[in-house]
C-alpha cells in the first residue's frame, strides 16, 4: 500500500506507542517516544485531531455497508472542515524533525506494524488523493471492509473486570503474573532466555530481530558441526545431521514466531548434547 509514511500521523503515532512498549520492557524510565507524543500530539494540536480521525475509522464497527460508507464520507467531511491543513503540515514537519533527532529514522520506519495496510488506506482516503484511481479505490474498500467486518472476538471477561479495579490491585495482579511467568520458564537455558528477551525487545523492530535470528542460526550451525565428530552415539549423530541440513536451508525473509521457536529448540538440542557429554 503506497503512501507517504512521513505524512501519515496515524502510522507515526502507532510507531511511537510501540517504541514506548519497547522502552517499558527494557525498564527505561524516560522514554523519548513518550516525550514526543506529549509534545506533538497534545489536545490543542492538529496532529491530535487527525489522530482522532484515524481512531474513528480503526475502531468503529458497522456491519451494514451502506451505513459504513456514510461513516467514511462523514468522517472525510469532518476532517476537511475541522483541521487546518497549513498548521498540520508544519506540525508534521516538526514531528519528523524530532523523530530524526531522537532515533535512527531508517530503523524507526522498519518497525513491525500489523495494521500498516489499514493505516495507509485511511491516510489515502482522508487525504483524497485521486491521482491514482486504482489505488484510491483499493484504499477506500480496505477501510470499508474493515469497518463492516464482524467483531470476531470479545474482550476476555477477566481482563475486562481487571481494568475496573484500582491501580494497587492491577499492580499486584501484574506482579503475580510476572512471578508465574518466571516460575513456568525457569527451566529454560541461558541461551533460550536470551532468545526470548531479544524477541520481546524487538517487538517494534523487524530488522533487528531478523539480524539477531540469522546470527544465532549461524552460531548454532557451527556449534552442531563442531560437536558431530566428538559424538559416538549414532542416534544423536542422525539428529545433528538432520538439524544441520535444516539450518542450512533456513531462510528468513520476515521473522516469525516459528523462527523463534525453531531457534529455541536448537538451543535445547545443544544443551542436551552438552549435558549428555557423549564421546
Amino acid at each position: 500500500m503506497k503512501h507517504s509514511k512521513y505524512k501519515n500521523s496515524g502510522l507515526l503515532f502507532e510507531l511511537l506507542t510501540r517504541q514506548i512498549t519497547v522502552d517499558a520492557l527494557n525498564n527505561k524510565p524516560n522514554s523519548k517516544a513518550t516525550a514526543l507524543i506529549k509534545k506533538h500530539f497534545n489536545k490543542n494540536s492538529q496532529l491530535f485531531k487527525e489522530a482522532q480521525i484515524f481512531t474513528i475509522l480503526q475502531q468503529t464497527k458497522i456491519v451494514n455497508q451502506e451505513k459504513a460508507k456514510h461513516l467514511i464520507e462523514t468522517t472525510i467531511k469532518s476532517y476537511n472542515k475541522s483541521i487546518n491543513q497549513k498548521v498540520l503540515r508544519k506540525e508534521k514537519f516538526n514531528l519528523i524533525k524530532s523523530i530524526k533527532e531522537s532515533f535512527v529514522i531508517s530503523d524507526f520506519f522498519k518497525s513491525r506494524v500489523p495494521n500498516y495496510k489499514l493505516l495507509a488506506s485511511i491516510y489515502n482516503v482522508i487525504s483524497e488523493d485521486y491521482t491514482n484511481p486504482v489505488r484510491s479505490s483499493k484504499s477506500y474498500y480496505t477501510v470499508l471492509e474493515h469497518i463492516s467486518s464482524k467483531v470476531v472476538k470479545k474482550e476476555d471477561a477477566v481482563l475486562s473486570e481487571l481494568k475496573k479495579q484500582n491501580k494497587d490491585l492491577r499492580t499486584l495482579a501484574y506482579t503475580i503474573l510476572v512471578e508465574k511467568f518466571n516460575k513456568k520458564y525457569k527451566s529454560l537455558s541461558k541461551e533460550q532466555k536470551a532468545v526470548l528477551r531479544e524477541y520481546i525487545n524487538s517487538v517494534s523492530n523487524t530488522t533487528a530481530l531478523k539480524d539477531y535470528l540469522q546470527s544465532q542460526f549461524k552460531s548454532v550451525l557451527l556449534e552442531l558441526k563442531k560437536t558431530y565428530n566428538d559424538i559416538d552415539n549414532k542416534i544423536m549423530k542422525i539428529k545433528i545431521t538432520e538439524c544441520v541440513k535444516l539450518l542450512s536451508e533456513t531462510k528468513i525473509a520476515t521473522p516469525t514466531n516459528a523462527h523463534v521457536l525453531k531457534l529455541m529448540r536448537f538451543h535445547q538440542l545443544l544443551s542436551e548434547i552438552k549435558k549428555a557429554n557423549v564421546k
